[in-house]
This record gives C-alpha cells, sequence and structure tokens, in this order.
C-alpha cells in the first residue's frame, strides 16, 4: 500500500478548517489589527553592529538579474551593511552591455549604488558574438595562438571600458552559458590576462567566476586558476554547478591558492520556485557561509531576484538578512538574526509567531524538491515522466561526488528501502508544513490583514506543493520498481502503489479554491487567496504516467510551457 494512502482525507480535512479563517471577508480585519501591522512607511530603520563577532568580510555583494534592479532591494542591501551591487547578463556580452548601458543611461542605476558607497560590477561572457566558422569573417579555431581572436577580444574590452559602461568598477567572467564554452586552461589563462590588462588600465576589478557545467570542465578551470595573478578575484557558488537545497559545498571553495574568493548564493529561489511559496533557508545558508569561512574566503555575492519576483518585503527577505548580517560580523546567531528581520519587516510584537510560524519553511521547501540527497530533477520546468531522466540534472550530487552512486542507483531503481525513507520523511514534513499554517493562527490578530493574507497564501502553497509533489515523486519510485522488481508480486504491489500514487496527486489538485486575488501592498502586487497549482500541466502529467504504468507509449507531444515565470 502507498504510504500516502491515508492523507487525501487528513489533508483535505485541514483544508476545510483554513478555509472558514482564510478568504478575505472571512477573517476579522479591523483597523486594530491593521495599526499593529508594519507598513513602508513605519518600517524601522535597520540597526546593526558590524564587526560586532568577527571583521566584516571585504566583498558584500547583491546581484541582480539581467541588468535590471530595484533600487528600494539596493538599498536595503546597503542598510543591512552590504558593499558592492552586481548586475547579471545573460548569455550575451555586447548586446547585453549595449542593452544595460541603455537602461542605466534611463534609471541612473550606478550613480544611484555608487551614492551609497557601493561597488559595481557586471558580468560578461566569453565568447560571445564573435564570426563562426560558417561566416566569411571567421577568424579561426578557438585556441591561445589566435592573433586574430585576441585582437578582436582586446577592441571590444577598450570600447566596453572607455565608452559603453566606463562608470562601472568592474567586469565579472563567465566562461560557459556562452557560444563558445571557454574553458580550455591556456586559452582561458591568456583571456583572463588580457581582461586584466584591460581592467588594469582603466583602474577596474575583475573577477572570475568558476561556475561551469561538467566536472572536466572544472578540472581545466582550476588549472588555468593556478596561472592567475595571485589577487585575481575568483568567485564560485556554493553548491556544485547549480542551486540545490540539498547540494553538497563546491569542490573549488579554498582550494584557489591565496586568492581571494568570493561565494555565491541564491536567496531568491531560481530553482527553489522563486515567490511562490515561503522559503526561509537561514539554517542552510549559515551551513554554507561557515564552510566558506572554514575556508578563509573573502566574501559573498548573494542574488537577490529572478525576473520580476524579488526577496523585498517576502518571507525569503531573511535569507538576505542572513547573509548580510553574517558577512559584516554583525552575528553569528540565527535566533538574533531571526528576531532582527522579523520585528523589523512585522513588528515587534508579532515577531515571535511569525518566527514560529516560518522557521520550518526551509525545511518543508527543501523536501519538496527533494528525492533523498538529490533534487526532483528541475522545478523550473513541467516535471519529466518517470522513465525519464528524472536524476540526471547536471547539478545532482552524484556528478561531483562519486559516494552518491550507490544513493542515485536505488533511486533510479525504486530500492523499496529508499522509497520508504522518501516517504517518511515526506510525512515529516506535511507535519511541519501543517505546523506552519497554525502557528500563523496563533499570531493573526499581530499582523496587517495584508501581511496575514501574504503569509497565509504562501504558507497554504507550501503545503498543497509539498503534497502533489510528494505523490509525482512516490509514483516515480513507483514505478521505477514497477521496471525493476524480481517478480510478478513486486511487480503487482508497485503497480497498485502507484495508482493510489496519482489518485492521491487528482485528489490534491482538484478544484477546490477560489480564484487567486490581486493585493497591492509595499509597492508589490502579491497574489493571495489561492495555493500556487499549475493544474493543467498535473493532471496531464499524471495521464501519461497512467499510461505508462499501463504499458503504453505517453509521448505523443512535448512539453514546452514553463510552470513559473
Amino acid at each position: 500500500m502507498s504510504a500516502f494512502s491515508l492523507f487525501p482525507f487528513t489533508f483535505h480535512l485541514f483544508s476545510l478548517l483554513l478555509l472558514l479563517c482564510f478568504f478575505p471577508g472571512c477573517g476579522r480585519h479591523d483597523s486594530a489589527r491593521h495599526a499593529a501591522g508594519v507598513s513602508a512607511a513605519t518600517r524601522p530603520a535597520i540597526a546593526i553592529t558590524p564587526g560586532k563577532i568577527r571583521p566584516p568580510l571585504p566583498y558584500r555583494i547583491v546581484s541582480f538579474h539581467r541588468g535590471r534592479a530595484d533600487k528600494e532591494l539596493i538599498r536595503l542591501a546597503h542598510d543591512l551593511g552590504f558593499n558592492g551591487v552586481q548586475f547579471q547578463i545573460e548569455w550575451s556580452t555586447v548586446s547585453g552591455v549595449k542593452e544595460f548601458a541603455r537602461r542605466d543611461a534611463e534609471e541612473h542605476l550606478v550613480d544611484y549604488c555608487h551614492s551609497l558607497g557601493m561597488q559595481v560590477t557586471l558580468w560578461v561572457h566569453e565568447l560571445n558574438e564573435i564570426p563562426r566558422e560558417w561566416m566569411p569573417e571567421y577568424l579561426g579555431p578557438v585556441d591561445a595562438g589566435n592573433d586574430k581572436l585576441f585582437a578582436l577580444l582586446d577592441d571590444r574590452y577598450e570600447w566596453m571600458l572607455r565608452d559603453a559602461v566606463p562608470n562601472v568598477d568592474g567586469l565579472v567572467l563567465t566562461v560557459v552559458e556562452t557560444e563558445i564554452r571557454a574553458t580550455d586552461t591556456d586559452f582561458l589563462a591568456k583571456l583572463v590576462a588580457l581582461l586584466r590588462q584591460k581592467t588594469d588600465k582603466y583602474r577596474k576589478s575583475l573577477i572570475f567566476r568558476t561556475f561551469v557545467w561538467y566536472p572536466d570542465e572544472l578540472q581545466s578551470t582550476m588549472a588555468a586558476i593556478d596561472k592567475f595573478p595571485a589577487d585575481q578575484l575568483v568567485m564560485s557558488k556554493c553548491t556544485p554547478q547549480d542551486w540545490n537545497t540539498r547540494g553538497i559545498s563546491a569542490a573549488e571553495i579554498g582550494h584557489v591558492g591565496s586568492r581571494p574568493q568570493i561565494i555565491e548564493y541564491d536567496v531568491a529561489g531560481e530553482y527553489f520556485l522563486r515567490n511562490t511559496v515561503a522559503n526561509c533557508m537561514p539554517e542552510l545558508l549559515k551551513k554554507h557561509f561557515d564552510y566558506g569561512i572554514q575556508n578563509n574566503v573573502s566574501g559573498i555575492c548573494v542574488r537577490v531576484d529572478r525576473d520580476d519576483a524579488s526577496v523585498l518585503n517576502q518571507p525569503s527577505e531573511v535569507n538576505l538578512w542572513t547573509l548580510g548580517m553574517l558577512a559584516t560580523g554583525a552575528s553569528d546567531n540565527l535566533d538574533e538574526i531571526w528576531n532582527a528581520w522579523a520585528a523589523n519587516r512585522y513588528g515587534p510584537s508579532a515577531a515571535s509567531g511569525v518566527i514560529t510560524a516560518l522557521k520550518p519553511t526551509g525545511g518543508v521547501v527543501s523536501e519538496m524538491l527533494s528525492v533523498g540527497p538529490f533534487s526532483f530533477s528541475d522545478p523550473r520546468w513541467p516535471l519529466p515522466l518517470a522513465d525519464e531522466d528524472v536524476f540526471g540534472d547536471l547539478w545532482q550530487n552524484w556528478w561531483w561526488d562519486k559516494s552518491y552512486l550507490p544513493a542515485r542507483d536505488a533511486a533510479e531503481d525504486g530500492d523499496p528501502a529508499f522509497t520508504a525513507q522518501v516517504a517518511a520523511d515526506k510525512a515529516a514534513a506535511r507535519l511541519q508544513a501543517d505546523r506552519c499554517l497554525w502557528n500563523l493562527e496563533l499570531v493573526k490578530d499581530k499582523l496587517s490583514p495584508e501581511d496575514y493574507q501574504i503569509l497565509k497564501t504562501r504558507l497554504l502553497s507550501n503545503q498543497v506543493q509539498l503534497a502533489f509533489r510528494s505523490a509525482m515523486i512516490m509514483a516515480t519510485l513507483h514505478y521505477r520498481r514497477l521496471a525493476s522488481a524480481p517478480d510478478q508480486g513486486a511487480r503487482d504491489a508497485a503497480n497498485e502503489a502507484m495508482r493510489q500514487d496519482l489518485e492521491q496527486l487528482r485528489q490534491v489538485i482538484r478544484p477546490q479554491y477560489p480564484p487567486a486575488q490581486e493585493l497591492k501592498y509595499l509597492g508589490t502586487t502579491f497574489a493571495v487567496g489561492s495555493p500556487d497549482i499549475p493544474r493543467e500541466w498535473l493532471y496531464k502529467w499524471a495521464y501519461k504516467m497512467d499510461q505508462l504504468r499501463q504499458g503504453q507509449d505517453p509521448r505523443a507531444g512535448r512539453w514546452t510551457k514553463r510552470w513559473y515565470k
């Protein structure tokens, strides 16, 4: 029997109780409660003491997606002790720099950062926008001896630093996610030497990112770093390749010689469902931060937005406070950090209750997106069917640490012991998600009606997302067992468990909530009143999984649309 066979009744009974007090008009939203909340106008100034625990790290950077930024969020970061702003440009170099320069001329982002005493760095990607081999302007193969190619790059960076973006303080080089990958050791060493020549000439900084896709690329990149100057800034993600709440620490942390190293974090949740859920993860962030401190890192770079979603005024804002207070040496105590954020955001009287409601959410979201030590494919996209490459994404731990291979094999085969442990972990997370909602009710009268609605919606989304993803994960593991079972009895048991998983999935996502409403608050439009459920995709997934379970080919048509924007 499926470990989730008793879940639909208890889940929906609980949901019914929630609906009685959840939606606008059902609760008491009087003026006294509104006065207890914290508005943008009444949110107090931030008072932290840098250097109280340890000297501040030299580099404390917040990073914005696609060359855009929210000045209010820049100001918040400044008040938390950050001293740098980084603008990410994806996939392009010349066109991306031109677009950033155009936007900066309109919005004066660089001037604003400088007015706060914050240095500005800008991503570039190589190799991009060079003539390819099918063009008559082709310059020849990409290697360290290609003088024509390096002459083009010389002109490019002369133009960039002299004319296009002379007001920025530095560049950040990424060598993958480009038209031509630039991870060959000799080529990379010469490329960095050229960029250092240009940035030194114009008195700019250069940060080199170690981000790559494959272990062999990391090996050649690290060999190139050995040839870099001793003062070359290096930036590495806290986990290998891409973001993963179960990810191990990146192997390159602490292994760049005497060169200063900055560690990159994502607190906005590109891979963690962004603002559709409440994801407060100070404990996980401190774990990675402490590992960096043990390895003598020199700074942090924290991603705070993705497309139109950011941490500002969201539950995930506590993640930014955590890294800011740790990096400035203002505190090393998570309870102190939680209290500082919650009192500032929701008011002193509500702080303790909000913390109790939100503290478990990092663990809930991590469990919602994971299968044991692995992420459940890529949560930014509609999830694959059970016979596809669910555990093969490049950020999975087994790519970077072979000790995870036995666990990967157990997941691939739907091993019964592995599956039972996953089911137990999901059940424990469900209890945590339920408690978060109950604890929010205890602090309701100390919150503004707007903050209550926002938190209620996020926590209900945590509960429902965990429920339907758990059903999908269990169906996937039971299908894997169905395919690998040693005898007919085991196959029949796996088939029945999978059938029940799919029925549970349909029960969770059936229509039961009113449409979401728009709430304009704190300069942002929030969707409230309904959990985030991509119902059509989920019904389609369940339909195709049933075909797969019955031995039919479900491959008519492919998904191309994202769930989350």
